[in-house]
This record gives structure tokens, C-alpha cells and sequence, in this order.
């Protein structure tokens, strides 16, 4: 058995028993670092240098920037707005989650983070009103996954990393991607909302006073992403300083203006950051070894060669990555698919000429689906716990929206200019 071989298996030797993901990467790196006789210290500088990086320290300040602006109850504000704009149209409701995990997908980063804050709201309030429960769940996880499409976005930041690539033009160029998946998701909802006649006569009509004044209580949520993005874009912040950034300001927000915030809703957002980032941080650190590892023994060229000679059609082999993406997000989390599929498969869609932040942004949305699609789909494990649904439940609502982001996905891949023109436009591309 070749070495190569021998690392494949005793990574799935290690998944298989029930070890950690981020442990059963290390693992099959000191497998290889064995079988080449080299020193096991390897290890250890590699995973430090991994995310020994200023770029990594922007991972833990969105996470906790989420979290702080939700349980300061920036998140219903944006609710609040969302439902007077909508008024009493026909699954007005449903309307409202799709818009409002929009608006949350600016400031959080997150795609469970995002059908969490949303959702816990949103889908008691659907079914109050006769929407089917699975229907619910269905708007809200799909919803929540524009999370980590639209900017800022922890999976970004990750591809960004792995691929050594810009992580300010992958933000730029999931902004109209990331639009055009929320009006994919409002158009399914929309026709089986007219459909099967929801309609949602709690919601206040979309008077013009109405308007204004969840304008006016939003005014501070909805300047968040501003503050965020516009900083980022303008140059004023790197992606990590417009971090700690938007940290500063859920505070001050939080402390000062709402004053919402408390002590102990600090003290619990800390608790919820280390645990989620923690839980990234070693599966990026030891996947970033395994990944050098790899291309130490040359597989990342080995697979791009099969690749582009088993499919030497550029369409054939778009179709091919996409399938390849959506089937494994459908059983490997998020960051691990990232970091360990994007040095295998970022030479092959290179070759074809497709741009690494292009193949970076459909990736995300490959990702974002993963959410979507069990049995691994957190966000419909999110969902499904909100509303006491089983994850067949869960699963039946979400099929039209898992459609529709797949169109999106396939847009991406074939039509460049959706994800390149705006970072070509403002100067991060050329």
C-alpha cells in the first residue's frame, strides 16, 4: 500500500472509531510526516504558524460581534423593520425571515448563528399565523445559510486563508451572489406561500409612518454593516481590524445607546465565542498541516490531473466540482470541507481558468447548502429545534429552497462576471 494510501486510511480509520475531526486530521499528518521520516515537531510548528496569523484573529471577533449584537436585540429591530416594509402580502411572514436573515447576514457571519437569532423568532410566529411547520423551518434554515454569502463571512475568511487569496475581494464578491440567492429563496416562498394561501393578517400594513418609525428604532442595527463592510471597502479597515470593530460597536450599542445589553449577556457571548472558535481554530490549524502534508506527497497535483484529463470538457468539469461539493457538504462540517477540499481542488479549477475568488464564492455557496441538506445540515437541526420538528420535517421544507440555491450555485460557476465584476470594479481584482 502506497503512503498516500496509507494516510487516506488512517484518516478514515480515525472518523470511523469516533475520533474528532480536527483530531483525526493530525492523525493521518503524523502519519505522513512518518512515512516521509520526518521529525513529528513539524507538526507542532505548523499548526502554531497556522494560526500564528492576524488574519485568523478576525474569526472569534465576528463570532463574538454576532453574538453580542443579537442578545442586544439588534436582531429584532431588523425584524421589526422587515415587517412593516412587507405589511399583509401573501406569505408576509415568510417574507420577512428571508429579508431580515439578509439584513443579520451583514453583521454575523454565520449561517446557524444567523437561522438561530432569526428563526427563534420568526418560525413560532409562522406557525401562529397557519404556515406548515415544515414550511417554517424550511424559509428559516434556508435563509439562515445567505449567512456566510453575504459579507462578512466566517467561511470566507477560512477559504480565504487556506487559499492564500484576498479575503476583502472574496467579501466584495459575495455581495451580489449573496442578493441574488435571497431573491431566489423570496421567489419560492412567494409561490408557495400564493399557492397554498398563507398569509399573515397579524403583520400591520406597510403605512408610511409605520415605516419610519422601524426605520428610525433600526437605525443602529442597520448602520452596523455599514460600519463593518464600509470600512473594510473603503480601506479604512483590514477584514480583521473591521472585526474587533464591529465588536466595539455591538458594546457600545448594547451598553450605551439601547442599553439591552447586560453584564451577563457579555459574559455568556465570551462563553458561546471560545466554544465556537475553539472548535475552528484546531480543525483550521491541524487541516492546514494535513493539507501541506498532501502537498508534500503531491496529491492536490495528482487529483487536479485526473480532474482535467477524465474531464476535459471546462463545463463537464464545473458540473463535476459542483456535485463533488454539494454531495460532501451533505456529510462533512463546513470548515473542514473547506480546508481540507480547497488545496485538491483549486489547481484543477484553476487550469480550466476559472479565478480562485470565483471558485472561493460558489465553494461558500456549496457550503451554505451543506447547512441545508442532512443528515449534517445544522441549520436544519437549528430549525427543527425551534419549532419541536423532527429532521424529516425539516428536511421535506427546505427541498424547493435546496432547488433554488443550487441554480444559484451553477449561475456562479458558469457566469463569471456575477462574482468578478464588482471586486474588478472597485480595484481588488483585475
Amino acid at each position: 500500500m502506497g503512503s498516500t494510501a496509507l494516510i487516506a486510511v488512517s484518516f478514515v480509520a480515525a472518523l470511523g472509531i469516533g475520533v474528532p475531526v480536527a483530531i483525526a486530521l493530525g492523525i493521518a499528518a503524523l502519519t505522513g510526516l512518518y512515512l516521509a521520516d520526518m521529525p513529528l515537531e513539524y507538526l507542532a510548528q505548523n499548526a502554531y504558524s497556522a494560526v500564528d496569523s492576524f488574519t485568523v484573529i478576525a474569526i472569534p471577533m465576528f463570532i463574538l460581534a454576532g453574538a453580542l449584537m443579537e442578545r442586544g436585540q439588534l436582531t429584532d429591530r431588523l425584524i421589526d423593520l422587515s415587517r412593516a416594509i412587507v405589511g399583509r402580502a401573501p406569505g408576509g411572514l415568510a417574507t420577512v425571515t428571508i429579508m431580515a436573515c439578509t439584513l443579520f447576514a451583514a453583521i454575523s457571519g454565520s449561517g446557524p448563528a444567523t437561522t438561530a437569532a432569526i428563526g427563534s423568532i420568526m418560525i413560532p410566529a409562522m406557525v401562529r399565523d397557519g404556515y406548515k411547520r415544515s414550511f417554517s423551518c424550511g424559509v428559516a434554515a434556508s435563509a439562515g445559510g445567505i449567512g456566510v454569502v453575504i459579507p462578512p463571512s466566517i467561511p470566507m475568511i477560512i477559504y480565504g486563508v487556506t487559499a492564500e487569496t484576498s479575503i476583502t475581494a472574496l467579501f466584495v464578491a459575495g455581495v451580489i451572489p449573496g442578493l441574488i440567492l435571497a431573491l431566489a429563496l423570496y421567489a419560492v416562498a412567494k409561490v408557495i406561500s400564493h399557492r397554498r394561501g398563507y398569509s399573515s393578517p397579524a403583520v400591520e400594513g406597510a403605512r408610511g409612518p409605520r415605516i419610519w418609525a422601524a426605520f428610525l428604532a433600526a437605525k443602529w442595527s442597520l448602520l452596523a454593516p455599514v460600519v463593518i463592510l464600509g470600512g473594510i471597502y473603503t480601506g479604512v479597515f483590514t477584514v480583521t481590524e473591521a472585526s474587533v470593530a464591529g465588536v466595539v460597536y455591538a458594546l457600545v450599542i448594547g451598553f450605551l445607546v439601547h442599553r439591552t445589553l447586560t453584564f451577563a449577556d457579555l459574559i455568556d457571548s465570551l462563553v458561546a465565542t471560545a466554544r465556537i472558535a475553539g472548535t475552528v481554530l484546531i480543525v483550521l490549524a491541524t487541516g492546514l498541516v494535513f493539507g501541506r502534508i498532501l502537498a508534500l506527497y503531491q496529491v492536490p497535483q495528482d487529483v487536479s490531473g485526473w480532474l482535467t484529463q477524465t474531464f476535459t470538457d471546462r463545463t463537464a468539469l464545473i458540473l463535476m466540482i459542483a456535485l463533488l461539493l454539494l454531495f460532501i457538504g451533505m456529510w462533512m462540517e463546513t470548515i473542514t470541507q473547506i480546508v481540507i477540499l480547497t488545496p485538491l481542488l483549486l489547481p484543477a479549477v484553476v487550469a480550466t481558468g476559472m479565478d480562485p475568488i470565483q471558485f472561493g464564492v460558489m465553494f461558500v455557496i456549496a457550503c451554505e447548502l451543506g447547512f441545508q441538506t442532512p443528515p449534517l445540515g445544522v441549520n436544519l437541526f437549528v430549525a427543527g429545534e425551534i419549532a419541536g420538528a423532527k429532521i424529516e420535517e425539516v428536511t421535506q421544507g427546505v427541498v424547493p429552497f435546496v432547488i433554488a440555491g443550487t441554480v444559484v450555485l451553477l449561475l456562479v460557476g458558469f457566469i463569471p462576471e456575477l462574482s468578478l465584476w464588482l471586486p474588478r470594479e472597485l480595484g481588488y481584482i483585475r
